[in-house]
């Protein structure tokens, strides 16, 4: 072997790397990776999938608007951009957040447009395996449940899938002005 030559070089690595793994066992399949954002809306610890969130925020300086329902916050200038704000605890349990400035703000995308929705508390992201899904739903508040798509268990913890696009096809939701 000429070891002045990278390629001489890179298949002897390539030789020895094949020989050094001789015998390990390998997957026969790699199981499907679900992952989501992990947030509080009351007393209901939910989990959205990170297809659906563009963004996770602190509370921007917002402008309220007038004639709108009390769940919208008002609108923020985030990098230049107007970004409508909906209190989610307001929303789907008609009861505002109390500490709204200590609440993130999850961004996503509503018919082309980004929207802020405020959450209580975000935990973090989780990553589930498919075969973590499971048919007990944890119990939800009732004006939830309609959005919940699926649930995943992990560490005996129950954790319901919302579904924002679902969740922003209701007549409600729209109809934000009063």
């Amino acid at each position: 072997m000429n070891t002045n030559n990278p390629f001489d070089l890179l298949l002897d690595l390539e030789s020895r790397t094949i020989k050094g793994t001789a015998g390990l066992s390998t997957l026969d399949r790699v199981e499907d990776e679900w992952i989501g954002v992990c947030f509080r809306i009351g007393d209901s610890r939910l989990i959205a999938s990170m297809s659906e969130i563009k963004e996770i925020l602190d509370l921007p300086d917002f402008t309220t608007v007038p004639g709108v329902k009390s769940w919208v916050v008002g609108v923020a200038n985030v990098r230049g951009s107007l970004l409508p704000i909906v209190d989610m605890k307001g929303y789907l349990l008609g009861e505002d957040i109390k500490q709204r400035n200590k609440g993130r703000v999850i961004v996503i995308d509503y018919k082309g447009f980004l929207t802020g929705l405020v959450v209580e508390e975000v935990f973090g992201m989780r990553h589930f395996r498919e075969s973590d899904e499971t048919s007990n739903i944890p119990e939800v508040h009732e004006n939830i449940l309609p959005f919940i798509r699926r649930t995943f268990e992990q560490d005996d913890e129950h954790w319901p899938v919302i579904d924002f696009n679902e969740m922003t096809q209701d007549d409600r939701f729209a109809h934000a002005s009063l």
